[in-house]
């Protein structure tokens, strides 16, 4: 029996793994060229999986790509789903690879598409015009590129004050500002405070951006204040755009931030259709909870289609 799984991540490799284990056939859908998803620009150590305390994600990723890519799966690459509607006791998918269109038939489907950055639609276009506008922590840049700057980070979560010390660590002169109060850990508050380098600004609300040679201008009430580089870390959102891709009779229940809703053994509100990873509303989202919610959606699956035979 067909499974398709959209979405080649953690959760979508895991899932995979495990319907295999389960005498399923799982076939694998992703927009990108590579398993792995965006934790292959992540350079940062994997904290929660336990057993590679040293591991990047960079590393994690080849290692669990390798793995999944040894499997005998159907992996389409570079593939784009276009639409998903009912078929008999299951789905057909319409999909896209370059100029060639091809028809799926699968009996259940797993979304497993995970999440990106945040930003507002003025943000993200300015990282269009400037490399020196990053949105989101997951880019090389940040590691390779950002020396003896003047950098401003939008945000007060983990990710902003986190960032803030490894930059000024790195001989940056670091100014983070939100909007409201600071949300992150209170060991990155005090750590920052700390840190002569790092500056926090609070209730703090530029009222717009322009770029200027080589630099960002951002604006103040008391004027221009001009950086080397802006960090834009306003969280994530999940990629669930795709859903509007399906048939209204099969779009699964969202709440109101995206998120798919499921429930413990990762069942949408539709049945047959399942999502694993950062698409759903985890308390935790992390490599480790994804693969872990890969593993239960497989199960999930083979048993729900198992009582059909």
């Amino acid at each position: 029996m067909n499974v398709a799984i959209i979405g080649a991540g953690p959760a979508g490799m895991s899932c995979a793994n495990a319907l295999l284990t389960f005498g399923l056939t799982p076939i694998v859908i992703d927009r990108s060229d590579h398993a792995g998803g965006a934790q292959r620009t992540n350079f940062h150590p994997n904290l929660w999986l336990l057993g590679a305390p040293e591991e990047t994600g960079i590393q994690m990723t080849d290692r669990l790509s390798r793995h999944f890519e040894e499997l005998p799966i159907q992996f389409h690459r570079n593939t784009e789903v276009l639409t998903v509607h009912p078929a008999g006791k299951g789905f057909g998918l319409q999909l896209r690879k370059g100029e060639t269109e091809l028809t799926l038939q699968a009996d259940a489907i797993v979304l497993a598409t995970g999440m990106r950055s945040r930003a507002t639609p003025k943000l993200l276009a300015l990282a269009q015009s400037s490399p020196r506008v990053i949105v989101g922590p997951l880019s090389l840049a940040i590691r390779d590129d950002i020396r003896q700057s003047r950098v401003l980070i939008l945000g007060g979560g983990d990710n902003a004050l986190d960032h803030a010390l490894f930059l000024s660590e790195r001989g940056n002169e670091v100014t983070v500002c939100t909007r409201g109060k600071f949300s992150a850990r209170l060991q990155f508050r005090e750590a920052c405070a700390k840190q002569t380098a790092v500056t926090l600004r609070r209730e703090c609300r530029p009222s717009g951006f322009r770029l200027q040679d080589d630099k960002i201008l951002a604006a103040w009430p008391e004027g221009e204040m001009a950086f080397d580089w802006l960090l834009v870390m306003y969280g994530y959102e999940p990629n669930t755009e795709i859903v509007e891709r399906f048939d209204r009779a099969i779009r699964p229940r969202r709440t109101k931030q995206g998120h798919i809703v499921v429930d413990l053994w990762q069942r949408s509100s539709v049945a047959g259709i399942y999502a694993a990873g950062d698409i759903t509303d985890s308390p935790q989202p992390s490599v480790a909870t994804a693969i872990a919610q890969g593993l239960a959606t497989a199960r999930a699956v083979e048993r729900d289609l198992s009582k059909d035979q």
